[in-house]
């Protein structure tokens, strides 16, 4: 038997002093309460002066900073004035105020005062804020409303900008720029950004519906990084009371939840855009008998534009959900209608091709959102496929543009623009498919969808985070991938040096950059010695079963013991951090969520190398002696073992965040693997060989009926 792959056993057992076991209900409450009262910023462990002069990283990097001689020294009577008008008081500026108190207090352990003087003086040291139309950079451009200027002074700070945003915007970098001894070096930061709409999208869908403290812990996150979009992707998981089967069992969202996270997020200059898809991916819907009959297809895959029913269906289903929301805009999404045109409409309206059927769908989409007083907005694939079918569109429809790895067409938004459009560009975190996300990948496709959306004036920036096959990928690992998108959003590129610190420090609390860089690292562990689109291998490998061994069978020994050794500093770096030992806060958890992403890639590569002996062995049966045999089913078993141990802690922080949702499949995917290394060390043990593997060749449909089938859905 080869020689193994070296284990870096942890120094405690996982989760010690942190979460242990599966949360039970009264102990789940009290953390949920609990969830925010932390604010985001510097851990005790962290707390060390910056060198005398040192100029931290921002997040995300300004346009313009000018440093002056001397600072400005922050204390307990240092108040932050809100700007002063005939009106009442905009609830936005006071959550603004509120929010960098809590931070500069979480940093210096200063905690400043808020007032509102009619007349202050300007003699007194003070953080005086007032809004000023002339504070942007280009004034008549629709990004002005985020612009700001920031003067620091020895005796004075002042935030100039033309509305509440900017005034946000201006306070968080003064958050940044001051030192954990409540010094601030003089300066002038000028600044605006790139992009006029700035967001993210998470998909809440396909196995994963966050808890309401998550949700609102997420837009403080969305805030921080002045991104000012969240969408909240939809397929069946809202409680619709005209139709409650729609998410009966899926620990729906409900009506309450929507209107609160919708007030929340306002006060903090995050829209969240209301989100629900209205053509294909619908297949949890038309699997239920009441709806059925409205399939395009037997595929069960998007709702019909030939049958009446479909409207009356989104007609109802929109006047309960748009409501909730204050959002002018709505996505009803369409993307993806593989089947359209090959069912029932093929039938009913034969003479309509598949493109002028989305258009005439999407047409009345529009006539039903404008009831609602919102401007349409969805995918722009089927467009692209359609060219000819453009010119039916509204020009009031919003076109998101996607696509998911590094190289694509980037010319794709020029084309949506000289139709007349307004396009938004829209990348991903690369973090589904995954046990951790492809970093590298995913910071190529948002650099160039963020080149390609300012030559070509896209008008937002939305990064995807999507959830397919259980979506066991973790909110936290996908924090690095929001914060480079929102730097990309906003001022363009900047080092991966100062991107990491920037991100360690208003993330995560952190002086160095090590949480930056340990992300790089471990995102670039993926190589099995084979590809498969849109996902890493290891994951694939991780939930993979023994017997069949559908991916391992494609696993490379050289390959995995590169990913080996490249993962060896990544768990010392794993432990030196102590990330497994993490507060259980919104941060805390994404520690959490790193350490075990990186033990379970770990163990995707070792359970790989144990299947290539193994599927040697069954091929092969006369090359191993006993002893060979039984060193391999200890092997296995000790590997079953481990991923047990893995999934109870997967459930300990799937919990931590979300419902129970759909959490049984990906329980299902992992017991799959278990049963199968115990199978495994069982034959091994006996010396019972299966059948030697047919070779399987890895297609996309391939891939994606396997993929069915380990959720016990049929292939198509």
């Amino acid at each position: 038997m080869r020689r193994p792959i070296p284990r870096i056993p942890p120094a405690r057992p996982p989760f010690a002093g942190g979460l242990s076991g599966t949360i039970g209900e009264a102990s789940r409450g009290a953390r949920r309460a609990a969830y925010n009262a932390r604010p985001m910023g510097p851990r005790k462990s962290a707390q060390r002066p910056a060198g005398a002069g040192a100029k931290p990283p921002l997040l995300p990097a300004p346009k313009h900073i000018t440093r002056r001689s001397g600072e400005f020294r922050l204390g307990a009577d240092t108040p932050i004035l809100l700007p002063t008008g005939d009106g009442p008081l905009d609830r936005r500026l006071l959550v603004a105020a509120e929010q960098a108190r809590d931070s500069i207090r979480a940093k210096t352990g200063i905690s400043l005062p808020i007032e509102r003087p009619r007349s202050p003086d300007p003699s007194q040291p003070a953080i005086a804020c007032r809004l000023d139309r002339r504070a942007a950079i280009t004034p008549r451009a629709e990004t002005a409303r985020d612009a700001y200027y920031l003067s620091v002074r020895r005796t004075r700070i002042e935030i100039s900008a033309p509305g509440t945003n900017g005034i946000r915007h201006g306070l968080q970098t003064l958050c940044q720029l001051a030192s954990r001894r409540g010094r601030v070096a003089a300066s002038d930061v000028r600044d605006q950004p790139d992009f006029r709409d700035r967001g993210i999208m998470l998909d809440v869908s396909r196995g994963k519906v966050p808890t309401r403290a998550t949700l609102e812990a997420l837009v403080e996150l969305c805030s921080r990084l002045r991104l000012n979009v969240l969408m909240l992707y939809v397929e069946h998981t809202f409680d619709f009371r005209a139709h409650p089967e729609i998410g009966r069992s899926a620990s729906p969202l409900d009506a309450e939840t929507i209107l609160s996270l919708d007030a929340y997020a306002a006060d903090r200059g995050v829209e969240l855009v209301p989100c629900l898809q209205s053509l294909g991916h619908m297949e949890h819907v038309l699997s239920l008998e009441r709806y059925a009959s409205l399939a395009e297809s037997d595929r069960l895959w998007s709702l019909s534009p030939s049958h009446p029913g479909t409207e009356k269906l989104l007609r109802e289903l929109y006047d309960e959900f748009l409501p909730l929301f204050g959002s002018s805009r709505f996505n009803a999404n369409c993307d993806e209608p593989f089947d359209l045109g090959r069912g029932l409409s093929a039938k009913r309206q034969p003479r309509k091709k598949p493109g002028t059927l989305f258009a005439d769908h999407v047409g009345r989409l529009e006539e039903l959102t404008q009831r609602h007083d919102k401007q349409l907005m969805i995918w722009a694939d089927f467009a692209h496929q359609h060219p000819d079918q453009l010119a039916r569109l509204g020009k009031g429809v919003v076109l998101l543009d996607w696509w998911y790895e590094a190289e694509f067409d980037e010319n794709r938004i020029a084309r949506l623009r000289r139709e007349g459009f307004e396009v938004w560009a829209c990348p991903g975190t690369s973090s589904w498919n995954a046990l951790f996300p492809r970093i590298a990948n995913a910071q190529q496709n948002v650099n160039r969808w963020a080149d390609a959306g300012r030559r070509h004036g896209a008008k937002g920036l939305l990064d995807t985070d999507w959830g397919d096959f259980g979506h066991y990928n973790a909110l936290g690992a996908s924090f690095h991938g929001y914060a480079w998108s929102a730097q990309q959003a906003w001022s363009g590129r900047v080092t991966p040096g100062d991107f990491d610190r920037a991100f360690s420090g208003w993330v995560f609390g952190e002086e160095s950059a090590a949480i930056g860089r340990l992300y790089r690292r471990l995102g670039a562990v993926e190589d099995a010695g084979f590809q498969i689109a849109n996902g890493s291998p290891l994951q694939y490998l991780y939930f993979d079963a023994l017997g069949p061994s559908f991916f391992l069978q494609h696993a490379k020994r050289r390959a995995l013991e590169r990913s080996a050794r490249r993962l060896e500093p990544v768990l010392r770096e794993v432990e030196r951090l102590a990330l497994a030992k993490a507060d259980d806060d919104f941060v805390g958890l994404a520690r959490q969520e790193i350490a075990w992403a990186a033990r379970a890639t770990q163990l995707s590569i070792e359970k790989s190398l144990a299947a290539i002996e193994y599927n040697e062995w069954r091929a092969n049966p006369s090359d191993r002696d006993s002893a060979m045999r039984r060193r391999l089913a200890r092997a296995l078993d000790a590997l079953a073992d481990r991923q047990a141990g893995q999934l109870r802690e997967l459930e300990t922080l799937w919990l931590a965040r979300s419902e129970i949702s759909d959490f049984a499949k990906t329980r299902g995917r992992a017991r799959r693997s278990i049963a199968g290394l115990r199978g495994g060390a069982k034959r091994a043990r006996e010396n019972r060989p299966p059948r030697r593997l047919p070779s399987k060749e890895l297609t996309l449909m391939a891939t994606f009926n396997e993929m069915r089938r380990q959720f016990g859905m049929a292939p198509r």
